[in-house]
C-alpha cells in the first residue's frame, strides 16, 4: 500500500523526458538558422521526440513534429544525390524512421488506410538498400511499420496478410526484448491487440482472447491502480493512462460476450465503467462519450440476457452521462472487427516485408510456445474468474430483483397516494363546482329579480308617461274645444253686433 501511494505521488518521468526532448528540438531549431550543419542533429532530435510520444500514444501531440522530421530527413537524404550504392545508410534510416513514425501517427488517429499507403511509399528505398538499411532501424520502428501494414490489411479484409504482419511484429518484439521494457509497455500492448484483432478476423477466437487478455494484463500493470484516485494524477498523466482504456476493455468485453462468456464480458464492462467514471469529469467530452458508450454496451448485453430492469437502468445512466449526445460508431472505437470464418494458415512474411535481415526461423517455434503459454494463462484466468463473475452477476440480478420489487412497492404506494390525492382533488373540485353553481344560481336569481324590477319600473314609468300624455292630450283637446267654442261665441257675438248695427243706424 505504501509503495502504491509513493508511486502515485512520484514524478511523471515520461512527461519530464518529453519536456526535455521538446526543449532540445526547439533549441536546435534556433541553431539551424545560423548553423546549417546542425540540421542532422535537429532531424534526429525530432525523430527521437516523435518516438517518445508514440510510446505514450501521444499521437496528436506528435503530428506536427513528425511532419517536420519527415521534411528535414528528406532534405538531408536528397542533398547527397539520388538513391544508389553511395547513399548514406544513416540518412536513409533517419528518413525511413521518420516516415514510419508518421504512418504510426496516422494509424493511431484512426486512418489505417493512409498509414498503409505511407508505409507502401517506402518500398523502393527498402528494396534498394536492403539489409544494410534494415539493420539500422530500431526495433520499435520496425514494429510500428508492421503494425501499420497489418492495420491497413485488416481494413482491406486481407486477413491472411494481417496475421502474417502481426506474427512478424510479435517476432520483432520478442527478438528485441522490448516486451520487458517498461517504457515500451504500450508498444507491446499494441502488438498484442493487433494479434488479437488479426486472429479474431481469422475466426480464431481462443487465440484472439488470449492476446487481448495479455494486453489487458500489461495495461493493468502500467496503470497499477492509479485510476482509482485520478485527482492525484496530473492532467497529462491521466490522459496518457486512460488513452488505451476504453478500446482495450470494450474489445475484450465484446469478444468475451461473443464466445458466450456473458458474465465475464459484463464484469469487464462494469470494470470499464468504474475506471471511466471517476476521471471522466477531468477528461472532457470524449471521455464522457466513452462512459456513455460503455453503459449503452452493458445495457445491450443485459437486454440480450432478458435482464430488462437492469438494462433500463444502464440506459438511464448513459442518458445521464450524455443527455444531449448521440452515440455514433466512431465513438465506439471506430469500425468493430467481426469474427470471420476460420482460416487454416498463412504464409510468413518475406525478410524484406518483415524488416529483418534474416528469417529468424527459430523464433517461429518460440512464438508458438509463447502463444500456447498465453492461451494457458487465459484459460486459467477464465477458469478462475468465471465462477466469481457468475456469482457477482447473480448477486446483481438478485439485487436488481429486490430493487425492482422495492420500486414496485414504492410505485404502488405512490400510485395509492396519487389516487388519494386525485380523489381529494376531485372531491374538492366537485365541492368547488357545487359552490360555484350555487353562487351562479344566486347571482342569476338576483340578476333575474333585478331585471324584473327594472322591467316593472320601466312598465310603470311607461304607464305614467302614457297617462301623462293622455292627460296632456285631453287638456289640449279641452283647451282646443274651449278655444273653438270661444271663437264660435265670438263669431256669434260679432254676427249679432253686425246684425244690430243697421237698426241702430236707422
Amino acid at each position: 500500500m505504501m509503495a502504491q501511494a509513493m508511486a502515485q505521488h512520484s514524478p511523471d518521468h515520461y512527461a519530464q523526458q518529453t519536456k526535455a526532448l521538446a526543449s532540445s528540438a526547439q533549441r536546435l531549431r534556433g541553431w539551424v538558422g545560423s548553423d546549417p550543419s546542425k540540421a542532422p542533429e535537429l532531424a534526429d532530435a525530432l525523430v527521437e521526440l516523435t518516438a517518445h510520444r508514440l510510446l505514450g500514444h501521444g499521437y496528436a501531440a506528435a503530428a506536427a513534429d513528425a511532419q517536420e522530421a519527415v521534411r528535414r530527413a528528406a532534405e538531408l537524404l536528397a542533398a547527397k544525390g539520388p538513391l544508389g550504392p553511395y547513399t548514406s545508410i544513416t540518412d536513409a534510416a533517419r528518413y525511413v524512421t521518420a516516415v514510419i513514425q508518421l504512418a504510426a501517427i496516422q494509424a493511431g488517429l484512426g486512418m489505417p488506410d493512409a498509414a498503409g499507403r505511407t508505409i507502401e511509399s517506402l518500398r523502393d528505398i527498402n528494396d534498394q538498400l536492403g539489409d544494410g538499411l534494415r539493420r539500422q532501424l530500431k526495433p520499435q520502428t520496425v514494429i510500428w511499420a508492421l503494425l501499420c501494414s497489418a492495420r491497413a490489411a485488416l481494413v482491406s479484409m486481407d486477413v491472411a496478410a494481417a496475421n502474417a504482419y502481426a506474427d512478424a511484429a510479435r517476432a520483432r518484439l520478442a527478438e528485441s526484448r522490448l516486451d520487458d521494457v517498461p517504457d515500451a509497455a504500450y508498444l507491446s500492448m499494441d502488438v498484442d491487440r493487433l494479434a488479437s484483432d488479426s486472429r479474431w478476423a481469422a475466426g480464431r477466437a481462443d487465440e484472439a482472447i488470449a492476446f487481448l487478455y495479455a494486453a489487458k494484463v500489461r495495461y493493468d500493470a502500467v496503470v497499477d491502480g492509479r485510476l482509482k484516485e485520478p485527482a492525484r494524477l496530473s492532467p497529462a498523466l491521466l490522459e496518457r493512462l486512460t488513452e488505451p482504456l476504453a478500446g482495450l476493455y470494450r474489445d475484450l468485453a465484446d469478444r468475451l460476450v461473443a464466445i458466450n462468456e456473458i458474465d465475464l464480458g459484463m464484469a469487464t464492462r462494469r470494470t470499464l465503467i468504474q475506471l471511466l467514471r471517476e476521471p471522466s469529469g477531468r477528461l472532457g467530452d470524449h471521455s464522457r462519450v466513452q462512459l456513455a458508450s460503455a453503459y449503452a454496451d452493458l445495457a445491450r448485453d443485459l437486454q440480450a440476457s432478458d435482464r430488462l430492469f437492469e438494462a433500463e437502468a444502464a440506459r438511464a445512466e448513459a442518458a445521464a452521462v450524455l443527455p444531449h449526445g448521440q452515440l455514433a460508431d466512431e465513438d465506439h472505437g471506430g469500425a468493430v472487427l467481426s469474427r470471420g470464418a476460420p482460416i487454416p494458415a498463412w504464409d510468413p512474411l518475406s525478410p524484406t516485408a518483415a524488416y529483418t535481415a534474416s528469417t529468424a526461423s527459430t523464433k517461429i517455434v518460440d512464438l508458438v510456445a509463447l502463444q500456447v503459454e498465453q492461451q494457458r494463462r487465459t484459460a486459467a484466468w477464465l477458469e478462475t474468474e468465471r465462477p466469481s463473475a457468475h456469482q457477482r452477476e447473480l448477486r446483481l440480478m438478485d439485487q436488481a430483483r429486490v430493487d425492482a420489487e422495492h420500486r414496485e412497492a414504492e410505485q404502488a404506494d405512490a400510485d395509492r397516494a396519487e389516487a388519494a390525492r386525485l380523489a381529494a382533488e376531485h372531491a374538492r373540485a366537485a365541492e368547488e363546482q357545487r359552490l360555484e353553481a350555487t353562487r351562479r344560481a344566486a347571482a342569476e336569481e338576483a340578476e333575474r329579480l333585478e331585471r324584473k324590477r327594472r322591467r316593472e319600473e320601466r312598465i310603470e314609468a311607461h304607464r305614467l308617461e302614457a297617462e301623462k300624455r293622455e292627460a296632456e292630450q285631453r287638456e289640449a283637446e279641452r283647451l282646443e274645444a274651449e278655444r273653438i267654442e270661444l271663437e264660435r261665441l265670438q263669431a256669434q257675438i260679432d254676427e249679432l253686433e253686425r246684425a244690430d248695427k243697421p237698426s241702430h243706424e236707422q
